[in-house]
């Protein structure tokens, strides 16, 4: 029964990563195209094929990381080809000797200038010496600033997800400037596969109806259900890895494409709808389940090569109609979907 109840949870998610992948298409065009210029997935692939991080790469990681907090991501991109000449090319031992007065007196004002700070923007740079600091002194330990984040994720059989609760909260691992939330964010920068269990992939999942809150006073318009323990980012992220497990995609990639979604930059959905998405998925495995069931049955009959022939004939058509480029029978989801 619990198998069963495993594969049902995995047709749900799929159905509802086609519906999600629907709706990307039809109203944000570049959705792929910008997913893979945040450069997550690149990492992904690298880390899996066994390359490391420099420590300048480390910090790098770390830096976009909390510049994404309290902003518009847009604007940062906006920005990012002149970072590396302002951070002196991330250079982690620059910054943990920085003094505290540049960041008011330099680094705040030229983000300032160009629209691209945020309320917490001082405090987070302030905050990130420390950490550049501690890692300095890591580096000095035991050779890399990478292994503080290698190591710690191995301590956890290799699962992320714990790590980034590990390093945004209350632990020996904590690091300064970074909750839980932007811990995952600099994990994924660092090639770790996992989602960033922020707002906008809160209240995601929460529609969707994936993660039970108790919390959330207002579910009508976009505000996110309240993240207060260690379950509840768990929870979160859980249930983005099985969306990406049952299409086959990275977790990343869901992560930003649920990101997109939500926020001001993508298609700032509002709870409702999100929720709507969720049931329009639910309603397409229906009609799934009733078209796959027709075609077994067709492909029991007898005469199966003519009965072969006509289920591909009719799966070609139906994907010929479809007005979006996600095929409604996709070749690689042979025998789970469809």
């Amino acid at each position: 029964m619990l198998g069963n109840s495993r594969e049902t949870r995995g047709v749900r998610s799929l159905a509802l990563w086609q519906n999600i992948e629907t709706r990307l298409d039809s109203s944000l065009k570049d959705w792929r195209s910008r997913i893979d210029g945040f450069d997550q997935i690149a990492a992904v692939e690298a880390r899996t094929a066994g390359r490391v991080w420099t420590d300048d790469e480390t910090f790098k990681g770390l830096l976009m990381a909390v510049l994404s907090n309290n902003t518009d991501w847009s604007k940062i991109e906006r920005i990012q080809a002149d970072l590396a000449e302002l951070f002196s090319g991330f250079d982690l031992t620059w910054y943990a000797e920085l003094p505290e007065c540049e960041i008011g007196n330099r680094l705040l004002p030229w983000f300032l200038d160009r629209k691209a700070g945020s309320v917490t923007l001082r405090r987070d740079l302030v905050r990130l010496i420390d950490t550049a600091r501690l890692l300095t002194e890591h580096t000095r330990l035991h050779g890399t600033a990478e292994s503080y984040f290698t190591s710690l994720v191995q301590q956890f059989d290799g699962d992320p997800k714990q790590a980034a609760v590990c390093l945004g909260s209350r632990s020996e691992y904590k690091l300064p400037a970074f909750g839980v939330a932007l811990a995952a964010e600099a994990l994924k920068n660092l090639g770790f596969d996992v989602a960033k269990p922020d707002r906008h992939v809160a209240r995601a999942v929460a529609s969707f109806g994936l993660v039970p809150f108790r919390t959330w006073p207002d579910r009508s318009g976009r505000t996110a259900p309240s993240l207060s323990s260690r379950d509840s980012y768990l929870a979160i992220m859980d249930a983005v890895q099985e969306i990406a497990t049952s299409a086959g995609k990275p977790v990343v990639m869901v992560d930003s494409a649920i990101r997109l979604l939500c926020a001001k930059s993508g298609l700032y959905m509002t709870n409702p709808e999100l929720a709507e998405l969720a049931r329009e998925s639910e309603s397409s495995k229906r009609r799934a389940d009733a078209v796959a069931a027709l075609i077994r049955s067709w492909a029991d009959m007898h005469d199966r090569g003519e009965q072969r022939e006509t289920v591909e004939c009719l799966v070609e058509g139906m994907d010929a109609e479809r007005s979006s480029v996600r095929k409604l029978f996709p070749e690689e989801f042979k025998g789970r979907s469809w």
